[in-house]
């Protein structure tokens, strides 16, 4: 049996951290785009213990979508504290109802339009389809000097002790089947910035198909990455991969 319901095509899942100041324009952006598609869908919101006024934000987004007769976000998950942005992802894509899952950072770096080159391989019966920079067809804006930096490094560490063959494993815009995006969330153990890695490890070894997409990408201001502290964790949890998922899935 499905674990799904049969009327919600796409479920879009946000982490959200002390993004007050942009997370209206997203959610506008995104409940525009798909009050335009054929589907059904709905939009999970997850505040990891924000400081601000995110949570708020939401709500009254809500409110005014309703007015003009839009779609609601179906759920604001609040972590109680600020756990981390995997913890908050995997939160939100096992709360989902959809036939597939789209992970998107709340600064939509990668335009939510681009889900349209995610979804039909999907429907080919790739189980995880990620978004990537990497790519020839890639258009990439420029990134600043110590992101580029960053990952170089972490894609050189990853290729080396996680995963071959993969170019890009950090864009944040994935997608999932349900299933398969639900099995690969229970077993999910990081909640840092690593866990894209930790999700595709296990996407992997579960014997899941996945396939890269070129998709658009620019910088977004706003970035909470520091580039020493957060290389230094990373590198890290990229060590810790192999043994917190040793032996048969």
């Amino acid at each position: 049996m499905n674990n799904y319901e049969e009327d919600i095509y796409l479920s879009v899942v946000i982490p959200a951290y002390n993004e007050q100041e942009r997370i209206a324009d997203t959610l506008y952006t995104i409940k525009e785009f798909l009050s335009k598609q054929p589907y059904k869908s709905e939009i999970i919101v997850v505040d990891d213990g924000s400081r601000d006024w995110t949570t708020e934000v939401v709500k009254a987004v809500d409110i005014y979508s309703s007015e003009m007769n839009d779609q609601k976000v179906s759920a604001i998950l609040e972590n109680v504290k600020n756990v981390g942005k995997g913890f908050s992802v995997a939160r939100g894509m096992l709360r989902t109802c959809g036939k597939y899952i789209l992970f998107s950072d709340a600064d939509l770096s990668t335009p939510i339009e681009e889900v349209n080159k995610l979804l039909p391989i999907l429907e080919q019966g790739c189980a995880v389809v990620i978004g990537s920079r990497k790519m020839k067809e890639s258009e990439v804006e420029k990134k600043p000097f110590y992101r580029e930096l960053m990952s170089i490094f972490f894609n050189s560490v990853v290729g080396l002790f996680a995963i071959r063959g993969i170019k890009d494993t950090q864009c944040g815009f994935k997608a999932f089947h349900s299933e398969a995006g639900k099995e690969i969330a229970n077993r999910q153990k990081l909640y840092g910035f690593s866990f894209d890695v930790e999700q595709l490890f296990l996407a992997r070894k579960l014997g899941y198909c996945i396939k890269e997409v070129p998709v658009k990408w620019s910088h977004a201001e706003g970035s909470t990455v520091d580039p020493i502290r957060d290389s230094i964790k990373m590198f890290i949890d990229v060590m810790r991969i192999r043994f917190l998922h040793r032996g048969k899935v």
